[in-house]
């Protein structure tokens, strides 16, 4: 048996009847062994890993197919790779059997007893002559050949032997008291025995009963002689639904269903072929998967686990989609550990994992936290320095992962779990990584749309700033304006006044061929550079590709156009222009200084007359700036970012409302170990220190005021940040803070003076109450209580129950036993670890038996040191070989006896 990948999904056919079968023989092969041509190259086509050999009251023909296997390679029919696989087929006996009462439909009822094939040399003595049928003259007859012939004869005289036999299995029935006392007595013929009860309405158990349908009277009881069959049946043959459901108590409650049936029972299924065509055929095609090593005691672990290592279906069940395989170590001889050999020096080692649930045992100083600490150390989450005395500093040269990448390993090391349960921001971190995992990313898209659109807060301080420079500026030139114009109006003669005028007339004219000179090349260098950094698309893919093309050749044609164009005569224009205003300005000289004025004053007038036309000018255009940015200022307002915020707030709460679901069946189903766990979505609003900081940044203002500094910071959050907002303007803030005769105060009063400021202010409050990215909070709450305020056990129950429940990606956990009480572990976390195991990759690293058993571990992997090496062996909870080293493990054998115990087993 190949270990592999541990416990995998196979086919099994347990169900399969062969030519000579004692009964309903249909098959049309000529002989025994052209009829195993046909039987295996089926097998092989359908994939078949094992097969149970069907007949009536003996196991004749599976002795026929085991020789015919034992010979295999002398067989010409099938190539070398065939009879591998040949070779490697499971098989066993099934021995059907029928049983009184009859049913409905007057049939007697199917039961199969399926054998270990290493216990077939004790069943003449244990089952076929210690079952015994009982006529109505009180004879009996024992179940071997012998004993059908004996009964066939008595029937009917005249036949001869092989006729008597077919009529004596014809007839032959067995009773369930007979079957239970044989069971029940017989400890070896019990630990080798499956039973299997079809459920047929025609020939089964469900079948007793006309006018009692279990699956819909909920509240019913079974009848005894059905309830006795259930009891003494291991599993049943059915692939019906509602049969399935109502066996692993899905349909009525499981404790109603152990009080009925005695256990919970998988259901199996098989094509009971009768005939060629039908061999490993199920009707619908339901195949019957099962997750165990091919062998009996492989087979027995879907009594212990009827849900979780049996499905019928089509398809191999799915395994979880992010797998880490396989782990290679290759670490130079030389390798130390301080002044010790490194334990896994020397040596290649090539580690399998399970794609379900690995464990990983082995004492103290086996190695097994030093692999799970290799693995984190090649992914880059190694964080504790684990190998900090390795003698080489880059361990991870010598690993090698299967495949290359894997996305995604999460690795929870020793202290981890006790971080994540202490630090409720890197708690509530991993949290939120794994439900915008679960939403697609839709989480971390609807976030990023809020956080760009709090970039038009930003153009709303940009125009506070710019607001309050432009209304300074126009002061500025309003003063200027005033001056300049009060030294016009002190000429009054009207050559002056008339020279002056033309001379303004001249200024203006040559302003608008200036002004529509700066536009023109404005535009020009805008299509220059669109086309300076654009260029044709070569590989064209697409319309837009294709449009794109066309525009840009579209510029680049403008542009050439327009590249060389004459623009002599508008300049000669503004040259004679110049040229009369400059004879103008002197014509106004000479008269000044006919006037008597000094150099001074003439200058002051000739700067006056020549500049007043451009500060009105000025004035003008900042007037009309300052009155966009007003109107933009007035217009804003917060409507669609607060509706981005929304979106993204009904997305959180809507995912966190799937895991809530899934932690309250947690508490529900455990409410002993563990209470209601619940993630609710909050925003910080404590925001106040970053919004000061950000405030002194666009200020400037944080060397001017650090000597008192932190009392101002006391001063101005007197002011919660929620009443900031409804305040109109700084006046009205300052107000609002408690006068004191500080220099803090005083900065405050002189800060808040200029209302920009303080506008600046509220609007860093407003982004920053928005500001999902930076502000969310993902807060777990323990049995109603903040986990902050939760015991250290809580936080780390809490903890591993949110990092396993939450993610479809592998999860690597060293000895997660270490902060959880054991009845936790073995109550509940095992059953939490055998659902998470169906869709991620589980890897554990522990010494509890209740992890390896009882959440059914699809393999096992044992560590052991010898000598200062590491020695690695894989095996699986099948594998009774190595049942010993399970049952050393902490709580082993109260691990076996509660797996046993769990759906009323007795039998191991």
């Amino acid at each position: 048996m190949s270990i592999k990948t541990g416990s995998e999904w196979r086919k099994w056919d347990l169900h399969v009847h062969t030519k000579d079968t004692n009964k309903n023989d249909q098959f049309k092969s000529k002989d025994f062994d052209a009829f195993c041509i046909d039987f295996f190259k089926k097998a092989i086509q359908n994939n078949i890993s094992a097969i149970g050999i069907t007949d009536y009251f003996c196991i004749e023909n599976y002795k026929k197919i085991k020789k015919y296997v034992s010979k295999i390679d002398e067989k010409i029919d099938f190539t070398d790779n065939e009879k591998e696989f040949i070779k490697n087929i499971f098989l066993l006996p099934n021995v059907e059997l029928r049983m009184l009462p009859t049913t409905g439909k007057k049939r007697l009822i199917n039961i199969h007893c399926l054998f270990n094939p290493q216990y077939i040399e004790s069943l003449d003595n244990d089952f076929f002559t210690s079952i015994e049928h009982s006529t109505g003259s009180g004879k009996k007859y024992k179940m071997n050949r012998q004993g059908m012939i004996e009964l066939g004869k008595d029937l009917e005289p005249s036949l001869d032997e092989g006729e008597a036999y077919k009529r004596g299995i014809n007839s032959f029935v067995v009773t369930v008291s007979d079957l239970q006392k044989l069971l029940d007595e017989n400890r070896k013929f019990r630990e080798n025995t499956i039973v299997v009860v079809s459920n047929s309405n025609n020939d089964g158990a469900s079948g007793l009963q006309k006018h009692y349908d279990m699956f819909e009277n909920e509240k019913g009881s079974l009848d005894g002689v059905r309830k006795a069959i259930y009891s003494l049946s291991d599993l049943i043959f059915s692939s019906n639904k509602k049969d399935i459901n109502y066996f692993l108590g899905k349909k009525i409650n499981e404790e109603e269903v152990l009080k009925q049936c005695g256990s919970l029972k998988a259901c199996i299924h098989g094509c009971d072929a009768h005939t060629e065509d039908k061999l490993f055929v199920p009707d619908k095609k339901r195949y019957c998967w099962i997750k165990a090593d091919t062998t009996f005691e492989g087979l027995k672990q879907i009594i212990f686990e009827p849900e979780s290592r049996v499905c019928i279906q089509e398809n191999k069940p799915l395994s979880s989609i992010h797998n880490l395989e396989q782990v290679s170590l290759s670490f130079d001889e030389s390798t130390k550990w301080g002044d010790d050999k490194f334990c896994f020096s020397g040596v290649k080692y090539e580690i399998v994992f399970s794609p379900n649930l690995t464990c990983i045992i082995g004492g103290r100083g086996s190695g097994k936290s030093t692999l799970l600490n290799l693995i984190a150390e090649k992914i880059g989450k190694q964080e504790n320095n684990f190998f900090n005395t390795l003698s080489d500093n880059n361990p991870s040269q010598f690993i090698k992962f299967t495949p290359d990448i894997v996305g995604n390993i999460e690795f929870l090391a020793q202290n981890t779990i006790e971080k994540f349960a202490t630090d409720s921001s890197t708690f509530t971190d991993a949290i939120y990584t794994r439900i915008d995992k679960m939403s697609g990313n839709n989480l971390i898209t609807l976030e990023k749309e809020v956080v760009d659109g709090l970039s038009s807060f930003e153009e709303q301080i940009d125009l506070q700033n710019f607001r309050c420079i432009l209304h300074n500026e126009l002061i500025d030139l309003k003063k200027q304006f005033k001056m300049y114009d009060s030294i016009i109006k002190t000429f009054t003669d009207k050559k002056y006044i008339d020279t002056k005028s033309e001379l303004d007339m001249l200024q203006k004219n040559k302003s608008v061929i200036e002004t529509s000179r700066s536009r023109y090349e404005k535009l020009y260098r805008e299509v220059n550079a669109l086309k300076k950094n654009n260029q044709l698309i070569k590989d064209v893919k697409n319309d837009y590709d294709t449009y794109h093309n066309e525009l840009y050749r579209d510029i680049k044609s403008i542009f050439e156009k327009y590249q060389n164009k004459n623009y002599e005569k508008d300049k000669k224009i503004s040259k004679d222009l110049e040229d009369t205003m400059e004879e103008k300005r002197k014509s106004i000289e000479s008269y000044l200084k006919d006037k008597g004025l000094s150099d001074d004053n003439i200058q002051d007038a000739q700067l006056a007359s020549k500049n007043i036309d451009n500060v009105r000018a000025t004035i003008k255009d900042k007037i009309k700036k300052l009155t966009e940015i007003k109107y933009k200022m007035r217009t804003f307002d917060t409507n669609h970012i607060d509706e981005l915020k929304n979106n993204f707030d009904e997305a959180i709460e809507k995912e966190l409302s799937k895991i809530n679901i899934i932690f309250k069946d947690i508490a529900d189903r455990n409410s002993l170990e563990v209470k209601l766990i619940e993630v609710k979505y909050e925003f910080d609003k404590e925001v106040f220190d970053k919004i000061f900081q950000k405030l002194e940044d666009r200020l400037n203002i944080r060397n001017e005021i650090s000597s008192f500094r932190r009392t101002l910071i006391i001063y101005i959050s007197e002011v919660n940040l929620d009443s900031v907002l409804e305040i109109k303007n700084g006046k009205k803030f300052v107000e609002k803070i408690d006068f004191r005769p500080t220099q803090a105060y005083s900065a405050i009063k002189e800060i808040f003076s200029i209302d920009a400021n303080f506008q600046i202010y509220k609007l860093l409050i407003q982004k920053e109450f928005r500001n999902i990215k930076d502000n969310k909070v993902l807060k777990v709450y323990y049995d109603n209580k903040s986990l902050d305020n939760s015991s250290f056990g809580q936080k780390c129950t809490a903890a591993i129950v949110i990092l396993l429940s939450l993610g479809n990606n592998p999860i690597i956990i060293d000895e997660p036993e270490a902060h959880l009480d054991s009845s936790l572990i073995a109550n509940y976390l095992v059953e939490l670890i055998k659902q998470k195991k169906k869709q991620r990759q589980i890897i554990f690293a522990t010494h509890n038996a209740n992890f390896v058993l009882n959440a059914d571990a699809e393999l096992i992997i044992k560590l052991e040191n010898n000598d200062g090496s590491t020695s690695i062996k894989s095996f699986t909870i099948e594998d009774i070989d190595n049942r010993d080293d399970l049952l050393k493990l902490e709580g082993g054998k109260e691990a076996f006896k509660k797996r046993e115990r769990k759906y009323n087993l007795s039998n191991g």
